[in-house]
């Protein structure tokens, strides 16, 4: 059976923003809920607007407002945002970059946070939800300036604003193009003994106390940055050889390029930090894989990272390795440890639920939260434990690589859509 996971939902956001006995609940930044993408295609006076969905809701940005014909104010000593129609506004340009969601529809988005800003629409408070930086509103709100329409039939929600500019109405063209972004990882390939120094700097490997390895931190609030001994959970410094293995570098990727094809057919965009077994990446250089062309500075792009290893020591079943520590790296989300659990969860479920493996050790293993993956990914990361290949699981890993990527391909799915 899949499981799925209870999440605090956005009314129940809005009803701690409201309360000062529940606020202490929550810190601000703190997540709350999620925000989908919407594939229902979304208008004000017939100009498309980008929208998303949660707990039934259809949400628009707040901020998004200004190029529809309004004003949206922030008052940062009321910590406030005022919207307005602007009646002045006779002309509104049309953004043509606004399609049907495809691949994107329904899949996460953002987490909603709790938050103290305060939204007004035409002087009067309205519910709204924090997405780290913008506001996101209901669409119906929009029914006080005017009125606000839904159509199964047509696919599409619209709003009439009275006294603002109105365009014909025009069905948007499919958008094929608009990704979520995957990062497979399939491990350590190539021994370190057999690489060149010149090879295993290129890889992103430090020379340390007379051996090469790396840092298991960044420093903390830094995504670039190692720790250099840090005072962080576990040892800091691991030595390269320690990531060595014959057997199982080859079971991982095929498990991977496997879940790669079958992402793919989903409409996921997918980037794998290895395609070959005579790479030995670093983690530094397979985390980059997160960001835009493999840029540390630049701000994430990836939805979330899954590491694919087999394991050793003669048991038998699959599990996801829990995250549980104190992670300090940029970007992460106050949500990371919940989320890369929940990833390595659905995972699993789906490799016992749709393979000849069965789940070790109750499809979790504790006490390894201290993972370099853990410290040095800015997206939520389910690290995957799939079966033993130094036990009868060998067989399975052998001969069910089809299935076994089809199914971490159907967890992360799973994933996105909750």
């Amino acid at each position: 059976m899949i499981k799925t996971r209870i999440i605090c939902s956005a009314a129940v956001a809005a009803a701690v923003i409201g309360s000062a006995a529940a606020a202490s609940a929550y810190t601000v930044g703190e997540s709350t809920g999620r925000v989908y993408y919407s594939g229902i295609d979304t208008y004000i006076n017939n100009y498309p607007i980008r929208a998303y969905h949660s707990e039934g809701r259809q949400l628009i940005c707040a901020e998004d407002l200004r190029n529809y014909g309004f004003k949206v104010d922030w008052i940062p000593e009321e910590k406030a945002l005022y919207i307005s129609p602007d009646y002045s506004v006779t002309e509104i340009t049309r953004d043509s970059s606004i399609k049907h969601s495809v691949y994107l529809a329904n899949k996460r988005a953002y987490d909603i946070v709790y938050s103290d800003i305060s939204v007004y629409l035409n002087g009067q408070l309205i519910e709204s939800y924090s997405i780290d930086g913008r506001m996101m509103i209901k669409l119906r709100d929009l029914e006080r300036l005017g009125r606000v329409e839904y159509s199964g039939e047509q696919n599409y929600s619209a709003a009439f604003i009275d006294g603002l500019p109105m365009t014909d109405y025009v069905p948007l063209e499919d958008d094929l193009d608009s990704k979520l972004t995957v990062v497979l990882d399939p491990g350590h390939g190539k021994s370190s003994w057999t690489m060149s120094d010149t090879e295993k700097t290129s890889a992103g490997y430090d020379y340390y106390n007379g051996g090469w390895g790396e840092w298991r931190h960044w420093k903390a609030g830094s995504a670039s940055e190692d720790c250099h001994g840090c005072d962080g959970e576990g040892t800091c410094w691991y030595p390269i050889g320690n990531g060595d293995r014959d057997t199982e570098p080859e079971i991982d990727l095929r498990n991977a390029l496997a879940a790669k094809t079958a992402l793919e057919g989903m409409g996921y965009n997918v980037r794998m930090t290895r395609t070959t077994n005579n790479e030995n990446p670093s983690f530094k250089q397979r985390v980059s894989y997160c960001y835009p062309n493999n840029d540390l500075t630049a701000e994430p792009d990836a939805s979330c990272y899954v590491c694919i290893h087999s394991n050793a020591g003669g048991g038998r079943g699959s599990a996801y390795i829990e995250a549980g520590g104190r992670y300090t790296q940029k970007w992460i989300k106050t949500s990371f440890t919940q989320d890369s659990n929940y990833l390595g969860e659905c995972i699993n479920d789906r490799i016992v639920a749709q393979t000849s493996l069965s789940e070790y050790a109750g499809g979790k293993i504790s006490g390894q939260g201290y993972m370099i993956l853990f410290n040095k990914c800015p997206v939520p990361a389910g690290y995957m434990e799939i079966g033993f290949f130094d036990s009868s699981d060998l067989n399975i890993l052998n001969s069910e690589s089809d299935a076994i990527g089809k199914a971490i391909a159907d967890g992360i799915n799973d994933y996105m859509w909750n």
